[in-house]
């Protein structure tokens, strides 16, 4: 928003007026050409970033003796990989029409 209003300052300010015609469609075409930018400027993209709420399958977490932590581990890896075909699935589907579930 400061932007905005400095270019505003530029464009009105009484130097503004004493500039020839090219210098002053040069200003104005700056100051459009950044009003613009502000408009259509989008959020920057930052690796391993997910879009949507899912934030994918939670990592796997075990308290107590070991031959419960491997039953759970077990468990664990069987509904991961559940879980990660329905996503692939759905991929597929999306990107090419292929394996849609109704």
């Amino acid at each position: 928003m400061n932007k905005v209003i400095a270019i505003a300052a530029l464009l009105f300010s009484t130097n503004a007026f004493a500039l020839g015609q090219t210098e002053e469609g040069i200003l104005y075409g700056l100051g459009i050409y950044k009003i613009i930018d502000m408009v259509t400027e989008e959020p920057e993209w930052k690796p391993n970033q997910t879009y949507g709420s899912d934030q994918g399958f939670p990592p796997f977490r075990c308290k107590g003796d070991s031959i419960k932590c491997a039953y759970e581990r077990g468990t664990y890896e069987r509904e991961r990989e559940e879980f990660e075909d329905k996503k692939t699935k759905a991929y597929e589907c999306g990107r090419t029409g292929r394996n849609c579930e109704e």
